[in-house]
């Protein structure tokens, strides 16, 4: 096994694909990373134990790249980038090895030919779609899971209970915060006057940044004052800030995935608007694993409806809130070793049908 990615550090991605890496069966498997990484942390050196072998990339040219994986007669060569920062989608190009997939990282496909399939599930790309994409792709149990950190903080109970008004929270990029997202949040907050909406990305420590979304929000009839905007926190503090948030509100088009699963992990439910590309369902796959379809909006109206009635019910979300992490834990999302094992049984099928359709092939010629 081969994964590429610029990504072995700490970063969204790595929470996604590095279980994956760091629980595979090394009786049945070697694993090779070819890392693209400049400023390595201890999530580097987590990967770097767990692998067999570790080839840095950087200054290492395409073509150089595909030769070193042919010499290392990888089988089957795993994208982890996508087309983000740092892929090396034109090594896959040159097709160094003879099965190819992308996963986890990009959580989409990446249009190349030379890549044979893509991880997904059926909710993240209905049937309807798959003749869309140039991979084909197989089904995992859930596009992605999480192994929560060690430092993951206790569950708090509903903040809404105790002296502070019940508080929305996005805490995603807030380029993924669209125009038309900020006109349901107005749309909430004016059904519920006491509520209010906590907001938190790093790019927010510039006053500039912070200035803009209020006014965009105040466009929505938010007013500054029933709005709180955080920056950047450590890990560990940035966690704990669920403690402060009764219900998440996931944005789109873009929604969330790592930062959905850690609001799940810290007990508090997300209400997602499910649409039309593969961005806007990563939410919507996450909770159909767990079984909360109702959490699922399918239209404008209906993600304005869900957010109010559970703001209404107090009692619901907060025996919700104790529920989350034993069910995500029990789940496949959370069970990284099964969700491992899966993985791994999927990647031996391709290397099955490959070996079949090797063996086809050389007995067609030899005829």
């Amino acid at each position: 096994m081969g994964y590429v990615s610029a990504d072995f550090r700490r970063h969204s991605a790595y929470y996604a694909f590095s279980p994956v890496i760091l629980r595979h069966d090394r009786n049945a498997l070697e694993v090779v990373c070819y890392s693209g990484v400049k400023l390595e942390d201890d999530a580097t050196a987590r990967l770097r134990q767990a692998a067999h072998e570790w080839r840095s990339t950087l200054g290492v040219s395409d073509e150089a790249l595909a030769d070193q994986i042919r010499r290392d007669r990888i089988d089957i060569l795993v994208d982890l980038s996508g087309h983000s920062a740092g892929n090396r989608l034109l090594v896959f190009a040159r097709k160094p090895a003879p099965v190819q997939v992308t996963a986890w990282g990009h959580a989409t496909g990446t249009g190349l030919e030379t890549i044979d399939y893509f991880l997904a599930d059926p909710v993240m790309v209905p049937q309807e779609e798959r003749s869309l994409f140039a991979e084909e792709v197989i089904d995992l149990s859930c596009v992605l899971c999480y192994e929560p950190p060690d430092y993951l903080p206790e569950v708090s109970p509903l903040p809404a209970l105790g002296a502070r008004p019940f508080t929305f929270g996005c805490i995603n990029r807030i380029e993924k915060i669209s125009d038309r997202v900020i006109g349901l949040w107005g749309r909430i907050l004016a059904e519920l006057p006491e509520a209010q909406l906590l907001l938190k990305d790093r790019v927010c420590d510039d006053a500039r940044v912070r200035q803009q979304l209020l006014q965009r929000l105040a466009a929505a009839g938010i007013a500054a004052e029933r709005v709180r905007i955080l920056g950047h926190s450590r890990h560990p503090e940035h966690l704990k800030i669920f403690h402060e948030v009764d219900l998440g509100l996931d944005p789109f088009p873009h929604g969330g995935g790592i930062s959905t699963t850690e609001a799940l992990w810290m007990g508090v439910p997300v209400v997602t608007l499910s649409g039309s590309t593969v961005a806007s369902r990563l939410s919507a796959s996450i909770l159909t694993a767990l079984g909360m379809q109702d959490w699922i909006a399918r239209s404008d109206e209906e993600y304005v409806r869900i957010a109010v009635q559970a703001a209404r019910d107090l009692p619901g979300l907060a025996r919700l809130r104790g529920e989350l992490r034993p069910r995500l834990a029990a789940s496949m999302v959370g069970d990284v070793q099964r969700y491992t094992r899966s993985v791994e049984a999927a990647f031996r099928a391709m290397w099955r049908r490959w070996c079949a359709q090797t063996t086809r092939t050389s007995s067609e010629i030899k005829r």
